[in-house]
């Protein structure tokens, strides 16, 4: 329900009104009857210590001819109902007054209110030092002070409501008055409203009334009024500006575009011709990385092949033996002459004399497991050139980075293993999704770089390669003790081109392209460096949850 201000200002005076009267009110009959407690109080303590003091005597000496006469006298105070003298065992002496007040039991009251029959009792002791005699009990009429307290709160109340009565009615007339002011403030916000939808603020103004409040908010509204019509003038101003600005602001916005259009591509062939160089100078570090590795790949699988075609030409001469033997055993075999057999068999005699068979049978099985081992070197360097062989390529697959580690320590060997000593601390690390050939590559770079700053340092170092799972990341740490790096150049050693090698051993683009690999990846390359004690860099790829909590629970 929405109620009017008016209605709202005639309740709230109302209600405040009501409020403060209900308490004065309120402090007024308290007033009033702890006025007449205190003195109705008074008045019968005085009295009845009097009529004590008065017939103590009589009633010392049980003169009841006397204590009658005193209560007779008592009595004549109309404002005495009864009057009761008794001993201390309860047994009357002498009661006089209100027969009905006489007949209910004595019962002191506290206030007058109590006193609910118009009778307010008191009780006074008759006593001689500190003993008790006896009780007078003692009744005054209090009906005629009720009746006045009564008459007091009619008026009381009366007057009130006629209070309540003019504070409604100026209430009223107040809220008229602010109404008819607003009123017009209203009709002229909502003339206003029509007036900016419309853009003509003619004849919007209101008239002013008086000098309060109401009349500064009319003033105020009619300076509004104003200051839109001002305001709507210079817009208009600024408009017509405006429009004669964006005519010649379209010819040259044409300008400008055809001129961006021919910047735009020249920007296209420039990043194409970017791009190319981009991929061109991967492909030289691809390259580059490769000739790092040919020799010792070389190298690598030349030993095996060496000693197994040196197993296989003794083998050669092994079985050349072989088919001797066999030879001269079908000879013997087929001689159907018994002198001619024995011929034959001396004839194998003497050939197995010549032939030392133990060694032969013996060495025969060393060759064979030899030539396997061999094999099985040569296997797995193809396998690393298969994995590096993936560089190119986008496609990522769970893997064991630990996997990576063992396959690259094979291809990078032959350069690794005269000038250093690899130790290896691999963690129970979980498969992770990874471009294998691109992180063969990271490894590859990390490691030949270990090498190459040990051999730089000319002391026979250590390359310690660690790898672990630390806060949902696998960590592959390679640190070593060579050269170190100084400590300008730790915040340029990924910039693509920065090397510290002389000309001609590096590109520059190594470690640029591991730290692009690395974020490719969603992880991270860092590198720390002590110079003259060696470097420690940290490659950290993220764990795929939905593939690992297994291997996460295990790890």
């Amino acid at each position: 329900m929405r109620l009017s201000l008016r209605t709202k200002t005639i309740a709230g005076m109302a209600i405040i009104a009501t409020i403060l009267l209900t308490f004065l009110l309120a402090t007024v009959f308290s007033l009033l009857n702890q006025l007449v407690d205190e003195s109705v109080e008074k008045s019968a303590n005085t009295t009845a210590n009097l009529f004590v003091s008065t017939t103590k005597n009589a009633f010392l000496s049980l003169d009841l001819a006397s204590l009658e006469a005193d209560t007779f006298e008592v009595l004549t105070n109309p404002s005495i109902a009864y009057v009761r003298i008794k001993n201390s065992a309860g047994k009357v002496y002498v009661e006089k007054g209100d027969l009905d007040a006489l007949q209910r039991p004595f019962n002191a009251d506290k206030n007058v209110r109590s006193a609910e029959d118009g009778v307010y009792e008191i009780s006074a002791p008759i006593q001689v030092n500190d003993t008790l005699y006896g009780h007078v009990e003692l009744g005054m009429n209090v009906n005629e002070i009720n009746n006045a307290i009564t008459r007091v709160r009619s008026w009381t109340y009366a007057l009130a409501a006629f209070e309540l009565t003019l504070v409604a009615l100026f209430s009223f007339f107040l809220g008229s008055y602010l109404m008819a002011q607003l009123r017009q403030l209203r009709a002229g916000a909502r003339h206003l409203a029509v007036a900016v939808k419309d853009k003509n603020y003619q004849n919007i103004t209101v008239q002013v009334r008086g000098k309060d409040e109401l009349s500064e908010l009319a003033e105020a509204f009619n300076q509004l009024v104003n200051l839109l019509k001002d305001e709507h003038t210079q817009r208009q101003q600024v408009e017509d500006e405006l429009k004669n600005f964006n005519s010649s602001l379209e010819q040259k916005v044409k300008d400008r575009t055809q001129l961006l259009n021919q910047k735009n591509l020249q920007l296209e062939n420039a990043n194409k011709d970017l791009k190319d160089a981009q991929v061109q100078l991967l492909q030289a570090e691809k390259m580059a990385s490769v000739g790092q590795l040919a020799a010792g790949v070389a190298h690598e699988i030349n030993n095996p092949i060496g000693f197994v075609s040196s197993n296989l030409a003794t083998l050669s001469s092994y079985i050349s033996t072989y088919q001797m033997i066999f030879a001269q055993i079908a000879s013997v075999l087929n001689q159907e002459n018994e002198e001619k057999r024995k011929a034959a068999l001396e004839e194998l005699d003497k050939l197995l004399a010549k032939q030392d068979m133990d060694f032969i049978n013996g060495d025969i099985n060393e060759l064979m497991s030899d030539s396997k081992e061999g094999m099985l070197r040569v296997a797995e360097i193809v396998k690393g050139l298969k994995l590096f062989s993936r560089i190119d390529s986008e496609e990522k697959q769970l893997y064991n980075i630990n996997d990576c580690v063992r396959t690259t320590l094979t291809m990078v060997n032959n350069q690794l293993k005269y000038i250093c000593t690899v130790e290896t601390h691999l963690g129970n690390v979980p498969m992770i999704p990874l471009n294998v050939g691109k992180i063969s590559q990271v490894v590859t770079n990390l490691l030949i770089n270990a090498g190459q700053a040990i051999e730089s340092s000319d002391e026979n170092g250590t390359i310690t390669v660690t790898s672990s799972v630390n806060n949902n990341m696998v960590e592959l740490k390679i640190e070593d003790t060579g050269c170190g790096i100084p400590a300008s150049h730790l915040d340029k050693l990924f910039n693509p081109f920065f090397t510290t090698k002389p000309e001609g051993q590096g590109t520059g683009l190594g470690l640029s392209i591991s730290f692009g690999i690395a974020k490719e990846h969603g992880g991270s390359l860092d590198a720390s460096s002590v110079e003259g004690k060696g470097s420690c860099f940290i490659l950290r790829l993220p764990i795929d949850p939905e593939n690992n909590e297994e291997a996460l629970s295990n790890a």
